[in-house]
């Protein structure tokens, strides 16, 4: 068998996005959730910002303390996304704990 005909043979159909909506569409966030969401998408354009505003020093003049090339700071910048996303990750699992104890209470309620 040709290895390119077992491959159409075991090949699946990417998911169409309308079957992708409705998987997604049933979830709701909260408030928490939401503004976690939202703020890391805000800190990933800041830590583009970031590392651009403190470049480092890629290239020193031999006998002077001048930098003769700068370069966008990674560093600081994945230092910023990393911390970001530990700070949003914290406000998303609030926001799903408080979802959790409401839907609990709702059942309870019954």
């Amino acid at each position: 068998m040709n290895f390119f005909e077992e491959i159409e043979s075991t090949k699946k159909e990417l998911p169409k996005f309308k079957n992708i909506e409705k998987k997604v569409g049933k979830y709701e966030f909260n408030w928490y959730q939401k503004f976690a969401i939202v703020t890391y998408l805000v800190c990933l354009a800041f830590g583009v910002i970031l590392g651009n505003l403190f470049p480092t020093c890629s290239n020193a003049s031999l006998y002077s303390n001048v930098c003769v090339v700068r370069e966008f700071n990674f560093f600081l910048t994945i230092l910023f996304w990393f911390g970001s996303f530990l700070v949003c990750l914290f406000f998303f699992a609030i926001g799903h704990v408080i979802f959790l104890l409401t839907d609990i209470n709702e059942k309870m309620s019954k």
